[in-house]
């Protein structure tokens, strides 16, 4: 992937694109940096690429041309799907999805305004999207691009070791990170928690999830409102079990995998609340009535992955108290690029459930 920086600070890019994770990644070659510099298009002397504002006020204005030129540089050195990102505290601010969103990009070109912005004729002509880092103002755009290059890069291939470092960490079930320990066991006078000290995986998964729900409550109870618990629920062949668990793995820390080929579970009682998203995922969908009899559900919303022929009737669902919002191609699963298009239209409406 190439991130395409238009700056009026090139070297403020390059010292920290070049400085630890990212420095790497560019060495290895699994991300590339292309920083213009808007100066180079000024049509003054000087290099100056500002002006005063019409109708007066504080501070110098970007002019349209130089910022223009530089953005033609861009898209003649990107592939022509690459999208043009200003930088601005007038925007939606970035959350995670839009960072996986914009990953998927091979080009994004990321325009730095400064002084008090650019000429907004330019911005209507050459912009995609506007993207904001927070609810507060900065003295350029540089910081907000960094920040969108250092994000949206953990979702390349090869820049983290771990392959599985970007899916689990913070946010992930809209929820913050629990706390994390290393050695020593003690240390001014405070112990790691002991169950982390157990060895059973069960009970520190639920430890985590509980210190995660604790801390979104105490410093982000915002984010409890989009919080939902991904679970998975499969039937039909065996082969299906694989694409269950990558499912989940996809969606959710904290979610289960239910598997209703099994007896016990059909014969047992289960109910999801208005938390829980559930997906569905069989190559047997005429099954359903049979498999999930004792299934039900209280405002949960689902998503049902069957084969393109043939599907569960919806009003099976209903009765159980589902909302099925989407249906899903069980064949398109199949196909690399098809199920990644999957798992990230379900993760958007995970987010809007």
């Amino acid at each position: 992937m190439t991130f395409h920086v238009l700056t009026l600070f090139p070297d403020m890019i390059k010292e920290v694109a070049g400085t630890s994770i990212l420095g790497r990644a560019l060495l290895n070659g699994s991300i590339s940096l292309d920083v213009i510099n808007i100066r180079d298009f000024s049509t003054k002397g000087s290099k100056r690429v500002d002006g005063y504002p019409y109708g007066g006020g504080a501070g110098m204005v970007m002019e349209a041309e130089p910022v223009f030129n530089a953005v033609e540089l861009a898209k003649s050195r990107a592939g022509e799907n690459a999208k043009v990102v200003y930088l601005t505290p007038a925007a939606p601010v970035l959350n995670q999805l839009k960072v996986e969103e914009l990953s998927k990009s091979d080009d994004l070109i990321l325009l730095c305004g400064h002084y008090e912005g650019i000429d907004d004729r330019v911005l209507e002509e050459v912009v995609d999207e506007n993207i904001s880092i927070g609810d507060y103002v900065l003295t350029g755009g540089e910081l907000g691009a960094l920040v969108v290059i250092d994000a949206v890069s953990r979702y390349v291939p090869g820049v983290l070791h771990n392959s599985e470092s970007s899916d689990v960490e913070s946010l992930k079930d809209n929820l913050l990170e629990y706390p994390q320990y290393t050695r020593p066991e003690v240390w001014h006078g405070q112990a790691v928690p002991q169950v982390l000290l157990t060895g059973d995986h069960a009970k520190i998964e639920a430890f985590r999830h509980e210190q995660s729900l604790e801390r979104t409550r105490q410093r982000r109870p915002d984010l409890l409102e989009k919080s939902h618990r991904v679970n998975v629920v499969w039937f039909g062949s065996e082969e299906l079990e694989a694409t269950a668990v990558a499912l989940k793995e996809k969606f959710s820390l904290y979610g289960e995998i239910f598997n209703y080929n099994r007896s016990k579970l059909k014969n047992a009682k289960k109910r999801f609340g208005s938390s829980d998203f559930v997906v569905f995922i069989t190559d047997e969908p005429d099954k359903a009535e049979t498999a999930l009899i004792k299934l039900s559900a209280h405002g949960s919303k689902a998503v049902a992955i069957t084969p393109c022929v043939s599907e569960p009737d919806s009003s099976f669902f209903e009765e159980k108290g589902f909302e099925v919002i989407k249906r899903c191609c069980l064949e398109v699963m199949k196909d690399q690029k098809g199920c990644e298009e999957t798992i990230f239209e379900i993760k958007k409406m995970i987010e809007q459930a």
